[in-house]
């Protein structure tokens, strides 16, 4: 922040009114286990929906169920290919992580603690008994950073036993947990042909739509703080 202060003022005095832990992920916590500050999902979700918004509201919510439904199945496909006990995404992460665990040294202060140094002035504090690191990698996202792998290549090497990699990680990158969040499916229903008729005397009908010059947009509205 002192070194954008000096390269902005503005922009440094702006962001000094936001609290911290809303865009620094030093002031992240651990709650959600991730350290990504972005909606990507929503709007991977959003954009997958551009041909369904122009629709009238049943044909809407009809086109989401049938996405929803092609989307489950997609998922339940990758997952039968995987092996392993960690997610993919989870996977290619620990992966780096075990390479790059393997130029760093650690020493042990005779507790549960140990300082891991690296060939990059890379120096970082593993407490394996709160499990957490002071680079906070191992704490915000659920992964053992490259320091804990480390520490734990350092104790299997004194005759220790660590167990697998992947019970230091949390439930939420593992292929079990992955596969539990798509054990409920979508239900396939009949025509609209086929949907009973309603007994409600009262009829609604639709407002008249008039056409409005121009071309139909199609990417959502940004609100006043996004414009800013």
């Amino acid at each position: 922040m002192h070194q954008f202060n000096s390269y902005d003022v503005e922009a440094y005095n702006w962001l000094k009114q936001i609290p911290p832990q809303h865009w620094a992920r030093s002031h992240f916590t651990g709650r959600a286990v991730s350290n990504m500050l972005l909606n990507n999902l929503c709007e991977v979700f959003n954009s997958k929906l551009i041909e369904g918004k122009d629709k009238p509201l049943i044909s809407c919510l009809e086109y989401i169920r049938e996405y929803m439904m092609k989307r489950i199945c997609n998922v339940i496909k990758v997952q039968k290919k995987c092996v392993g006990p960690l997610t993919p995404s989870a996977t290619k992460i620990m992966e780096k992580n075990v390479n790059w665990a393997s130029q760093y040294t650690v020493r042990w202060n005779g507790s549960d603690k140990y300082q891991v140094q690296g060939p990059w002035q890379d120096q970082h504090v593993v407490d394996m008994v709160e499990r957490v690191c002071s680079c906070r990698k191992w704490e915000l996202t659920g992964l053992p950073c490259k320091h804990v792998i480390a520490v734990l290549n350092d104790k299997a090497d004194n005759g220790e036993e660590v167990g697998e990699l992947h019970t230091y990680t949390h439930r939420v990158h593992w292929l079990e947990t992955w596969k539990a969040a798509y054990v409920y499916k979508v239900e396939p229903i009949k025509g609209q042909a086929m949907w009973p008729i309603s007994e409600c005397p009262i009829k609604i009908t639709r407002p008249i739509h008039k056409n409005q010059p121009g071309r139909p947009k199609k990417k959502r509205r940004h609100s006043a703080e996004e414009k800013s």
